[in-house]
């Protein structure tokens, strides 16, 4: 089991965020089948360099505080379209590296804040 470092994005499960992939900090994205209309079991993951993870925590950071402080309209007003994930995954070379099916278990605080949450990546 590897450790989830955050959830960014939520539908029915965890779509998008930060974990561990055989210890390197990756984003994972939740693909979506467009013939049966919905998200599968399956993920995208991107390693992401040192760089890329702490942009996406101070983003994330942000998030939660403005979570914690019930100012949530304000960080959407300024990172709207403009999140670090989203920009890191824009300009990544390695873009998608792998397609693994992943089993998340574990809780998580308010506003899926992972407190002991992890996720079994598997072919």
């Amino acid at each position: 089991m590897e450790k989830v470092i955050t959830i960014s994005n939520w539908y029915d499960g965890p779509l998008e965020g930060l974990a561990y992939f055989n210890g390197i900090v990756c984003i994972y994205e939740r693909i979506f089948d467009e013939a049966p209309d919905e998200y599968i079991d399956e993920y995208y993951l991107t390693p992401v360099t040192d760089n890329e993870r702490d942009e996406i925590m101070a983003d994330w950071q942000e998030w939660c505080n403005a979570y914690s402080n019930n100012d949530l309209e304000s960080y959407y007003q300024k990172h709207l379209n403009n999140k670090a994930i989203n920009r890191v995954l824009s300009n990544s070379e390695s873009r998608r590296s792998y397609r693994k099916k992943a089993k998340f278990t574990g809780r998580f605080e308010n506003g899926f804040i992972p407190v002991d949450y992890c996720v079994e990546w598997y072919d």
